[in-house]
């Protein structure tokens, strides 16, 4: 399932990229989303929605949203713009692994994430992510002073990148080395348990389980990926972010979800996505869907432990 996908695709990334080292073109970052959204397409039964838009993009990004149509006034969701970049080897004596274009046009692109993402496009609540793709070569397991570890996906709040990129930046402030300390996992943000919720069965976002030799019933289960749960989660990220590029304490947001789910994503949730919604769309993107609400007896527990 989807917390399997969090384990599982990093070492598969990882493996991938190391298949170009030596080459004289270096598989791009569209390369490794493409894959990661292949591989979330198949977990439409657990909530998950995959949509492209209609023209080709560039830059290696997605967005995906967090959920909970069922919630009341009118649901409740979180977005997620996220940057991807690849590591490169610095074939140089000693040798090291680097962002070779994290500072991008002088550092504007981040600039222009940040920026955009504040900015709340299309009245919805962002958060700017970079997601950074690593070959086997570059990986590296936690530290016992409790450095990171470097996996094949890891990420990175866009907060933390844009003022070191900013006007462009030394190769040394480019290094995985240099970021590793503010690293996340894949899994901090696609991990979630299930909790089971009440009838009607078989909504988008739940899972039946028919029970062996029992009566013909189905127990639908959610997962608890809550747009408040994922936000209080990376809010508690965001308060602890350190390594080389700390973030300043005040630019530290509050991270949170928003209220009305727009109608658009609502159709997007409820399978109708229509042609003008399609042409909408700037960049792939991911819709996770739970049918837990405010009102569900672990949301308090999930918000303060998930």
């Amino acid at each position: 399932m989807l917390c399997d996908l969090a384990h599982n695709f990093p070492p598969k990334v990882a493996q991938f990229l190391e298949r170009d080292r030596g080459l004289k073109r270096n598989f791009r970052e569209e390369s490794v989303t493409d894959m990661l959204m292949f591989s979330l397409v198949g977990l439409r039964p657990f909530g998950v929605s995959v949509d492209f838009p209609d023209e080709p993009t560039t830059g290696g990004d997605m967005e995906w949203v967090f959920a909970a149509p069922r919630d009341i006034n009118g649901g409740r969701y979180l977005r997620i713009i996220l940057q991807a970049k690849r590591a490169q080897f610095a074939n140089t004596k000693g040798g090291y692994w680097y962002y070779q274009h994290l500072d991008h046009e002088k550092g504007k692109q981040a600039n222009t994430l940040v920026s955009h993402a504040s900015g709340r496009p299309g009245g919805m609540s962002t958060l700017p992510l970079y997601i950074f793709y690593h070959p086997n070569s570059a990986l590296s397991p936690k530290t016992a002073s409790s450095l990171p570890a470097v996996d094949g996906v890891n990420l990175v709040f866009a907060h933390q990148v844009a003022p070191v990129v900013a006007g462009g930046c030394a190769r040394k402030d480019k290094t995985v080395e240099a970021w590793r300390g503010s690293f996340m996992r894949l899994s901090d943000i696609l991990c979630w348990p299930f909790v089971s919720v009440p009838p009607p069965p078989g909504p988008a976002g739940s899972i039946g389980f028919q029970i062996i030799g029992g009566p013909a019933r189905t127990l639908p289960f959610t997962p608890s990926f809550h747009p408040d749960v994922v936000a209080a989660r990376l809010q508690r990220r965001l308060e602890t972010a350190g390594g080389k590029f700390p973030l300043p304490a005040d630019l530290i947001r509050r991270v949170s979800a928003a209220e009305g789910i727009p109608a658009d994503l609502q159709r997007a949730i409820d399978g109708n996505v229509t042609l003008a919604d399609r042409k909408e769309l700037v960049r792939p993107r991911v819709i996770f869907t739970t049918q837990m609400s405010r009102e569900h007896p672990s949301y308090v527990r999930a918000v303060r432990h998930g």
